[in-house]
Order: structure tokens, then sequence, then C-alpha cells
């Protein structure tokens, strides 16, 4: 009986990944072509959101190298959608932070993502979308442990450049 659950969880898990990250990719790359961005220059974007960084940790953060990162901060300077500037008592290192029009860019982003989530949980209950809610906050702390818990992270990331998540709205 345990196994059949696990079975049959892991068949309802990998068809929800499935669905949504097809539906996440196909927005996402309408998204780009319409900024005229780069994956790389929306993640940078992301990344900024969360606060100002240093190029340095801008390039670690991306996994890129120092030249790459200035190529990058570059164009999106160029597009007006960052601001550098020195850093307080260090001329050689630079800070980028998101311009208003930056923000804007990854706000809308954002909100084309929260509304294919709340479109598609608007086909449930108030039960269901409740306990889907509940269910996934439970699921993003288990990875959060998971990921805790495993050497550098899935993907090497440092540690020092994981942001928390926000929390759920009650």
């Amino acid at each position: 009986m345990a196994t059949e659950t696990g079975e049959k969880a892991e068949v309802v898990l990998e068809n929800f990944v499935e669905a949504m990250f097809r539906m996440m990719m196909e927005n996402h790359h309408r998204q780009i072509a319409e900024l005229e961005l780069t994956g790389s220059q929306i993640l940078a974007l992301r990344l900024l959101r969360q606060g100002p960084l240093c190029t340095g940790e801008l390039a670690t953060a991306l996994r890129i190298s120092a030249p790459a990162v200035t190529q990058l901060t570059d164009r999106l300077a160029r597009k007006s959608l960052i601001e550098r500037r020195q850093a307080d008592g260090d001329r050689r290192s630079v800070i980028v932070a998101l311009t208003a029009r930056g923000r804007r860019a990854v706000d809308r982003v954002r909100e084309c993502r929260t509304d294919i989530f709340c479109g598609a949980l608007a086909y449930l209950g108030d039960r269901d979308r409740e306990m889907v809610v509940l269910a996934l906050g439970k699921m993003v702390s288990a990875l959060e442990r998971y990921e805790a818990q495993t050497a550098d992270g899935l993907y090497g990331a440092s540690k020092s450049h994981s942001r928390p998540r926000k929390e759920a709205r009650a």
C-alpha cells in the first residue's frame, strides 16, 4: 500500500512539474522576447530586485566571469534597467542596482507567473485551493531543507548568495 501511494505521488508530482515547467517556460520565452532580454539578463534583474550587489557578487551568483558580468551590466545599463555606482571607500568595486524601469520589468515577469498559477487555482474550489497552497508551502520548506543538506546545494551555488523566500500571505 505504501509503495502504491509513493508511486501515485511520484506520478502526480511529475505531471505537476512538467505542466508548470512547460507553462512557465512558454511564458518566460514570450516575455524575454517582448523585453528584448536574454535569460542571463532576466536572471540578473531578478537577483538585483532583491537588492543592489557588487559586480563580483553578481558574477558569482550568475556563475559567470568578471568580464562576462561587465558585458552583461553594460547591456542592461544601456537599456536603462540598472545603474552602476562606485562602492563607498573602494573605487575598484562597482555596485549595480535596478532602476525604476528595471524593477517594473522584473515585477511584470513575476505578475505573469502569478497570473498563470492563480488562473489554474481558480479552477479549484475554496477548500482545494487552501489545501494546495498549504501543501506547496510545505513542499517549498522540504525542498529548502533538502537543498541545505547537500554539500553545495543542488547546483553548487554559494549559500552566501541565497536569499530568503517570501512568506505566503495568510
